[in-house]
């Protein structure tokens, strides 16, 4: 029979990839380095392979250290999500979620949807991470993460998931109010100007980008939305962003919309989560909130 890797170790060798040395794993368990180094040396001894290379620095994983921590990650987060279940049904709490948010569901569905939640389990524990779907998706797929509501990604990128429609609402071109070029009435009017646009890697913003930009190559900030709205309110930059998320934001009062003619693309939102993990009660309870709430909010 092969034999397993021990809970400790995985834990052990989590610790060390995470701080990125012997000592800070050692002082972020609790535990002597030689005890540090003994298990990791028995868990590379189980799996017959280096996992990590040492050096003065501290450590680096192997090309087997990296691909292991992948799948242990998954692991030990479905680990966990097996002790929340356990806790649930013990009625000792409801269970954590853990849920990935873009800047526009921040602003607009977020608080409601989490008051109506915790009403229904007061004993549970929410926490977000935020950003472009793009950069959540790695954090679904280990499992730290048991949903992720952003903009829509091709189905390409999606292989396991589940990316179910939630909204759209409509993109609109933004300045700070009294900027020179608020008045435009033209994207062409709006070329040489300077733009900070949402981080992606997935092309959901190529189509408005074509649409923006007469050239390929033009040269565009990029970051958070929020990031994007300080840069419009404060550098005199452009962007484009949903028109529910500046009028959600205490910002709006100082921002204005460019009403150029030509007509952008929606902007869609989806709910994404795993096809091939369990979803827990806790979880399914918080996507039913947000879908409730995204069904009622005035987007346009």
């Amino acid at each position: 029979m092969r034999v397993l890797p021990k809970l400790q170790q995985l834990q052990v060798f989590q610790a060390v990839i995470l701080h990125g040395s012997i000592r800070a794993a050692a002082k972020a368990l609790d535990q002597s380095q030689p005890g540090i180094t003994r298990s990791l040396q028995e868990l590379e001894q189980t799996l017959g392979t280096p996992l990590v290379i040492r050096g003065g620095g501290g450590v680096m994983p192997t090309e087997a250290g990296i691909m292991f921590h992948t799948r242990m990650e998954l692991v030990l987060n479905e680990l966990n999500r097996t002790l929340d279940e356990i806790e649930h049904l013990n009625n000792l709490t409801s269970g954590t979620v853990g849920v990935g948010l873009s800047s526009l569901p921040i602003l607009t569905l977020f608080s409601a949807a989490l008051g109506k939640f915790r009403k229904i389990h007061p004993n549970s524990n929410v926490f977000t991470m935020e950003g472009q779907t793009n950069v959540l998706l790695p954090s679904l797929r280990s499992g730290k993460l048991d949903f992720i509501i952003g903009t829509a990604v091709p189905s390409e990128y999606l292989s396991g998931l589940v990316q179910e429609p939630l909204f759209k609402t409509t993109y609109r071109v933004y300045a700070r109010k009294g900027h020179p070029l608020s008045r435009c009435t033209s994207l062409s009017q709006l070329q040489d100007a300077d733009w900070y646009l949402p981080v992606t890697t997935m092309g959901q913003y190529n189509p408005l980008e074509l649409l923006l930009f007469n050239s390929p190559n033009k040269a565009v900030m990029r970051g958070t939305g929020t990031a994007a709205l300080q840069m419009v309110l404060h550098a005199d930059f452009l962007t484009v962003v949903p028109k529910a998320m500046v009028r959600a934001h205490f910002l709006a009062q100082n921002l204005s919309i460019i009403p150029v003619n030509e007509t952008l693309p929606d902007a869609e939102f989806s709910l994404t989560y795993s096809s091939e993990r369990p979803i827990t009660q806790a979880a399914k309870s918080l996507m039913d909130r947000f879908r409730w709430e995204s069904q009622r909010y005035p987007w346009d």
